[in-house]
């Protein structure tokens, strides 16, 4: 399925979908607590989320051995894995598109004990072994052989599993996890609005569009709300006339829409933690280096560094690749209000992986006056 999106400013509304970072492990934490009513597939989830679903159905059918569909689902893979280890289930993991070359951990015989763990790979295997440890006899400790990144993503799993009466004790460098514990029933398992969905609108809003974008907590400790405080130095690198640097190590899905908001700014932006961006369901430093080209836009890529010379004037439209990667497609749909001529997109069908609704409320936006 393709789009063409015609040249314009926009303006309406926006709701972004529930967060499925968080929803992700809302439903892990009411499963291991023996809930099971919310594993039903929604109409309005995304594809990752419906992964996650997927194998905590398979895993409450009691078998031993379990197939766990994980998708293109990063996030499901990497906390399913553990958690089935943790209750003794033999598990064969079924994976999609990239998801086979991304890093993975082999838990097959989980103890508890010391886990020592790379910090600056992905914060996903953290949480996973903190969903996990807590099930097995004897105390068990985590320890990072490098930083931590996207720290804000284990903070949301320590509220969650905070809020099912699970112990979990940071310490330097870690955390020390009591072994024997039982989870309990959340009192609400509904998800927040999703900040990562939300920042394709206010890049849109920093470039001109006028979105209204309803339904998100000022307080969530979801990385992407760094969105707003990323383009506000943007802003401030155009009025001062200085250039601009932006680490996305700790918000690194909020990247490809980032570098569109540079390239419609007069500013020259530099993005440095991207290491783990070409690990994605594309590699997207080379994916977003071709769709700012197309739009016109110089780009220059060094081993951490990715740096956008922006233009106050309009891009160049034509036909775009979405990579088969959700965050480039809707990326591209953002710069295309900024376009001189009609911007065509491929296979938008992959926005459904994280925001299945949003190239139906992209339509229904009116062009400004």
């Amino acid at each position: 399925m393709s789009a063409i999106i015609l040249p314009g400013l926009r303006r309406g509304i926006a709701v972004p979908p529930a967060s499925k970072s968080h929803l992700h492990r809302l439903l892990i934490a009411d499963f291991l607590a023996g809930g099971r009513e919310y594993l039903v597939d929604d109409a309005n989830d995304a594809e990752d989320v419906i992964a996650t679903k997927r194998c905590l159905r398979a895993l409450a059918t009691g078998a031993e051995e379990v197939v766990l569909d994980c998708g293109e689902s990063g996030s499901t893979m990497r906390f399913m894995a553990p958690v089935a280890a943790a209750l003794g289930k033999k598990a064969v993991f079924k994976k999609a598109g990239r998801l086979a070359e991304r890093p993975s951990i082999e838990y097959s015989g989980l103890k508890s004990g010391l886990h020592q763990i790379e910090g600056n790979v992905s914060s996903q295997f953290v949480t996973g072994l903190l969903f996990a440890l807590p099930l097995l006899k004897g105390d068990s400790q985590i320890r990072f052989l490098s930083p931590l990144s996207s720290r804000g993503y284990v903070e949301m799993t320590l509220d969650v599993i905070g809020s099912a009466g699970v112990e979990i004790r940071p310490v330097d460098n870690g955390f020390d996890v009591p072994g024997s514990q039982r989870y309990r029933p959340l009192e609400s398992t509904a998800p927040e609005g999703d900040w990562s969905g939300a920042a394709f609108w206010f890049a849109a809003n920093a470039i001109g569009n006028d979105i209204a974008v309803r339904g998100m907590s000022e307080i969530s400790r979801q990385p992407d709300r760094r969105i707003v405080a990323a383009l506000s130095t943007i802003a401030k690198s155009v009025e001062e006339g200085s250039p601009a640097t932006i680490d996305v190590n700790e918000f690194p899905d909020s990247f490809p829409v980032l570098t569109v908001a540079a390239a419609c700014s007069p500013a020259n932006v530099s993005f440095t933690g991207i290491g783990r961006l070409r690990l994605k369901e594309s590699d997207r430093v080379a994916a977003m280096h071709e769709v700012l080209s197309r739009f016109g836009i110089p780009v220059s890529i060094g081993k951490d560094n990715f740096s956008v010379s922006g233009t106050a004037g309009l891009l160049k439209g034509g036909s775009f690749s979405s990579f088969g990667d959700h965050r480039i497609a809707m990326s591209i749909a953002v710069g295309a209000t900024r376009a001189q001529e009609p911007v065509a997109i491929d296979n938008i069908a992959c926005a459904a992986k994280s925001y299945p609704q949003f190239f139906e409320e992209f339509k229904r936006l009116s062009i400004k006056d």
